[in-house]
């Protein structure tokens, strides 16, 4: 049994929304001690910027070295070991709408998470010297610009167009992959509409039957459908109810919740 699979998984929950789709952050590892597994519903990209770190998913594991990348997919369950020390690295936290609804570039934004572990993209030679260029530049917002989250937007995209480069899935490559794109409908159905979405509306948004789309949808995301749109309603109620000045009746409306009271039940969780 691997260590992620001996590990409690932590479920990490970030505040990011339209205004703040992304978060940057700057993590510097000192003690080998230091490693942990977890998962939450938000993507993340993370590049090592110095030191060696071996990244592990359910079924791979892969050692980094800098300059090299590592991704999580939506609840994915994922950890780190230290291999050398010190350690730093820079994470992009990506709200999936922000990729998902973004046409600025030309590509297909969410297929290097959408693949397995082993065949997402990744830099080599001359390349890792330009992504811990971006990495430094990454530091320097975080440390001096007043605009970080702007920031922090465009070098995901150039980071992900920079990995998209030589990086190509080819049809019918990976089965995980075309099995991803027929439950794409239904997160976008999710995603656009602040509503309860059945999971037989959610199905023949895919074309597919419920019994189908429920397993399918369970063995990509670990998580059932019914759950993973439920948490996204309430991550946004949450959101609103911060930084929004409506009562909690009209958030929870808003959000296809009953009423306050039922908002709240699932709040306290």
């Amino acid at each position: 049994m691997s260590k992620i699979e001996e590990q409690n998984l932590k479920r990490f929950y970030f505040e990011l929304n339209e205004q703040k789709p992304v978060e940057l952050l700057v993590n510097n590892h000192l003690s080998e001690s230091d490693y942990w597994f977890d998962m939450h519903y938000e993507l993340e990209i993370g590049l090592l910027m110095r030191g060696r770190m071996k990244r592990e998913y359910l079924g791979h594991e892969t050692i980094l070295h800098p300059g090299q990348v590592w991704f999580c997919s939506m609840w994915e369950p994922h950890g780190f070991e230290l291999l050398e020390i010190p350690c730093e690295v820079v994470v992009f936290v990506i709200d999936p709408q922000f990729l998902a609804k973004n046409n600025l570039l030309n590509i297909d934004m969410l297929a290097p998470f959408m693949v397995s572990p082993e065949k997402r993209p990744q830099f080599s030679g001359a390349e890792k010297d330009k992504a811990l260029q971006l990495g430094e530049s990454a530091k320097t917002i975080l440390k001096d610009s007043e605009r970080t989250t702007e920031w922090a937007k465009l070098q995901v995209l150039q980071l992900l167009l920079m990995l998209n480069e030589q990086w190509r899935t080819l049809p019918n490559e990976d089965q995980k992959f075309t099995k991803h794109l027929s439950i794409h409908s239904a997160l976008q159905l999710v995603f656009n509409e602040k509503r309860l979405i059945t999971t037989e509306e959610a199905a023949q948004t895919c074309g597919l039957s419920a019994s189908s789309f429920r397993q399918r949808f369970k063995d990509l995301m670990g998580t059932s459908f019914s759950d993973f749109a439920l948490q996204y309603r309430v991550r946004g109620a949450a959101a609103d109810l911060k930084h929004s000045d409506q009562t909690q009746e009209a958030v929870a409306m808003n959000w296809g919740f009953t009423d306050a009271s039922h908002l709240h039940k699932y709040l306290k969780r």
